[in-house]
């Protein structure tokens, strides 16, 4: 009897932690390129006023290059804007940055993304 509840306790928890869902490494949000990430404001460019806030803080200027709207209210340049991740999903060693689903900013560090606020708060 301790067998099956030990078990059936697994298989409880399995779903719960993600466990068994087969291969699937993207959410719904999730997407590879600039021109799928949400709420990124276009046509802007460097030194232009913005309004900054914690998240959905980017931008793309005329020519496709990445903005942030930095804590000065004003759009500075950023590494490449990459797509839609997840917070701690692998990123390899990439060297652009993404929005999370919920637009947090994420860079690449130690192997994951990981939340960025560098240029919203010091920049």
């Amino acid at each position: 009897m301790k067998g099956l509840l030990a078990l059936a306790g697994g298989l409880l928890v399995a779903p719960v932690l993600g466990l068994g869902a087969g291969n699937a490494t993207a959410s719904p949000g999730a997407c590879d390129n600039a021109a799928c990430v949400p709420y990124v404001d276009r046509g802007v460019h460097v030194g232009g006023e913005c309004n900054q806030t914690t998240r959905y803080n980017f931008g793309l200027d005329a020519s496709g290059n990445t903005l942030a709207c930095s804590s000065k209210r004003m759009w500075v340049s950023f590494p490449p804007l990459v797509g839609v991740k997840l917070l701690r999903s692998p990123c390899g060693d990439s060297t652009g940055v993404a929005q999370s689903p919920d637009g947090v900013p994420l860079k690449c560090a130690g192997g994951a993304w990981s939340a960025d606020y560098s240029v919203m708060f010091y920049g």
